[in-house]
């Protein structure tokens, strides 16, 4: 198919920082470089990079020929530990994870790297620069490797496979946490509770429930006994039994007891979705359902009930479950039935009352439950013609 584009003219990728178009996408990826100023071949002996392989082994045959007529891959041995690298300049990048050298550091803020790369692309974190362009959806990331692994998601390809079972993965990380379903492996520990965890996610989800926290100090509510560890804390708590909520939205007047509530808030109207998943592309506006998206590619269900064997891949979820075994139950008056939540009962109560407080804005249909009115609003989008029988609905068979 490419070939034949050769005879054609057709050339279906365009570069998005000119008005070239080229007829592959190894074409179109060699000639952003020019534009990037990525050059990702190095020359072992002087440390010169290039943008082309080519362009590497031109330079070698030209500049190191005797070098290179001599080279038989030479190992370079590191002193402290038994790692040998193929050249002077891997040794020399390698020695620093013993002697933690960083000598490169971000013009925006004081971070550090080792390494001349790991600084390009933290900087993009500042500038916003994302030079990778998916030529299909035209979204944009902020290196390579995230534009191979989105791009992923219209081939379908999953290149990384389990050899313990059969799934397969579009990233190695997503495969290297998922293989820790089978090994049991739980790399990541709480500090505060001991709890080990196969996702540093999870493990941050978990900080934030924690129950066993050590108390630094001795603030303590005088209304309901709970222990912070320090005085700010301790007022940010008492605002949950003064209801005083000192941070307004400025668009829809929406109040929050804390200033981070507010900003996370604010993402709804801006739009902003700055934590990318890494396996998949897909942005969220918090860390967290990041966190708990990331738990869709891996399978892991980190939250375990105590009483049954069953788990879940979010603490709400197990929240809700475990009100089966301890949780207040609601009885019905009119019936024997019983609910483990009062919005539960409520839905429940509207089959015998007859209430239905759920219009369809086409037919006029009523529901007692908003999930049934948007379920039969998906037949009129898909051009189903309704069941609008109101005098045997499938609501109406469940009294």
């Amino acid at each position: 198919m490419i070939h034949e584009r050769t005879h054609t003219g057709e050339k279906p990728f365009p570069c998005t920082f000119c008005e070239k178009r080229f007829a592959s996408q190894g074409e179109l990826r060699l000639h952003r470089r020019t534009h990037t100023g990525e050059r990702p071949y190095h020359c072992s002996i002087c440390l010169k990079s290039f943008s082309r392989h080519w362009h590497l082994k031109t330079h070698l045959e030209a500049m190191h020929s005797e070098v290179v007529a001599g080279f038989t891959r030479k190992k370079f041995p590191c002193s402290d530990c038994e790692k040998s690298c193929n050249s002077a300049a891997e040794l020399r990048d390698h020695q620093r994870t013993h002697t933690g050298e960083r000598p490169y550091q971000c013009s925006f803020c004081d971070k550090r790297f080792a390494l001349s790369g790991t600084l390009v692309r933290h900087e993009r974190l500042h500038t916003g620069i994302t030079p990778y362009h998916c030529s299909d959806c035209g979204k944009t990331f902020a290196q390579q490797w995230t534009l191979t692994t989105h791009m992923r998601t219209h081939t379908g390809e999953k290149p990384y496979s389990c050899t313990q079972c059969d799934k397969s993965f579009v990233a190695p990380g997503e495969l290297r946490r998922h293989t820790r379903i089978h090994t049991g492996e739980k790399p990541y520990t709480c500090k505060d509770c001991g709890r080990h965890f196969s996702l540093a996610g999870t493990l941050q989800n978990h900080k934030r429930s924690c129950t066993q926290i050590i108390s630094l100090s001795s603030y303590c509510c005088g209304l309901c006994g709970r222990d912070c560890h320090k005085m700010s804390a301790l007022q940010i708590h008492m605002r949950i039994h003064s209801g005083e909520k000192p941070y307004q939205c400025s668009v829809c007047g929406k109040q929050f007891t804390q200033k981070g509530q507010l900003k996370g808030h604010q993402k709804v109207h801006t739009g902003e979705k700055p934590f990318s998943c890494p396996d998949c592309g897909k942005s969220f506006a918090h860390s967290g359902a990041m966190n708990r998206h990331r738990l869709t590619h891996t399978g892991e269900r980190p939250y375990h009930c105590s009483v049954c064997e069953r788990s879940f891949n979010q603490s709400g979820r197990l929240r809700e479950h475990e009100k089966i075994h301890f949780g207040e139950k609601f009885d019905c008056p009119d019936c024997e039935k019983s609910f483990t939540r009062a919005s539960s009962l409520k839905n429940h109560f509207r089959l015998h009352t007859g209430e239905r407080p759920y219009s369809c804005d086409v037919c006029g249909r009523g529901f007692s439950r908003s999930q049934s009115l948007r379920l039969h609003k998906r037949k009129h989008e898909s051009g189903r013609k309704p069941h609008c029988c109101n005098s045997f609905s499938s609501e109406s068979r469940r009294v």
